[in-house]
């Protein structure tokens, strides 16, 4: 969304518009519930959540695939197997890397609560620093950390791309992480508001990923956490890509019901109903 940031485009006669970037979906949750913003961009599960919690937000579009990547020191794990009797360092329980991660333990034949130590004590960013001082061992996290961790640490390896893995363990469909949500009571008086800004947030999402180098300018620029020589490495394994709900409504679906069956309390204990869909 960087390009809206710095452009700042057109949206519709009278219409002001400002962007804020926040540090964590807890933040954006809390300003979702109080109704700071008409529009967000969160995790897809955490979308389903509030709405399921009566939230009356809908998701509008998929814009960004799997991005969760598990990383070692010791370049030992190859199969899941090798994960038994280890530590595992995730951000947040009930968090996507955990939910992730421990639906794919299960479909690999591993117990979460027994087979491995799922440790939930640090967060993303300290967590990231830990690997690079390999003051730990395994950790799930997104990009841009992993490029960020692997970058100024060597011997931090790639032990599994989830995205695949989630693929292979389940019908072949992605893994439809992120989404951009709007306010329901916004969308249905603004509606051609809301289709200008879901126009113009596809032709950033394309921008970004055509033009890498000065997307990663921006990033520096918009202070997001890292330089642009790493933002350079990390967006195209970020799986940026802004996907309608007329071709993204069945993975969403199929993802959702995933996590239901799995972990329920995650996705709000039930299947979101029609209305969900913008």
């Amino acid at each position: 969304m960087l390009k809206l940031h710095k452009e700042n485009p057109f949206l519709g006669n009278n219409v002001s518009s400002s962007y804020e970037i926040v540090p964590s979906p807890e933040i954006m949750v809390s300003k979702i519930l109080s109704n700071e913003v008409q529009i967000a961009a969160l995790p897809t599960n955490v979308a389903a959540k509030l709405y399921n919690k009566g939230s009356g937000y809908r998701i509008a579009a998929i814009t960004g695939y799997g991005v969760l990547y598990l990383l070692q020191q010791t370049s030992d794990i190859k199969t899941w197997d090798d994960l038994k009797g280890k530590k595992i360092n995730v951000i947040s329980k009930g968090s996507t890397p955990d939910v992730a991660l421990r639906y794919l333990l299960e479909k690999n034949g591993l117990n979460a609560l027994s087979d491995v130590t799922l440790d939930y004590t640090v967060e993303q960013v300290e967590l990231s620093q830990l690997m690079i001082a390999g003051k730990a061992d395994i950790a799930i996290l997104p990009e841009p950390f992993v490029t960020m961790v692997t970058k100024k640490n060597p011997k931090v390896t790639i032990a599994f791309d989830i995205e695949q893995q989630w693929e292979k363990a389940g019908n072949g469909d992605p893994m439809p992480m992120s989404c951009v949500v709007v306010n329901g009571d916004f969308a249905d008086k603004h509606r051609e508001i809301v289709d200008e800004f879901l126009k113009q947030y596809q032709q950033s999402t394309i921008w970004a990923t055509g033009n890498i180098k000065d997307a990663s300018l921006l990033v520096e620029e918009f202070k997001i956490g890292m330089d642009a020589a790493t933002a350079e490495e990390a967006i195209p394994r970020c799986n940026i890509r802004f996907t309608t709900l007329d071709d993204s409504k069945e993975i969403i679906k199929n993802y959702i019901n995933t996590i239901l069956g799995f972990s329920p309390e995650d996705v709000g204990g039930k299947m979101p109903d029609e209305n969900f869909y913008y």
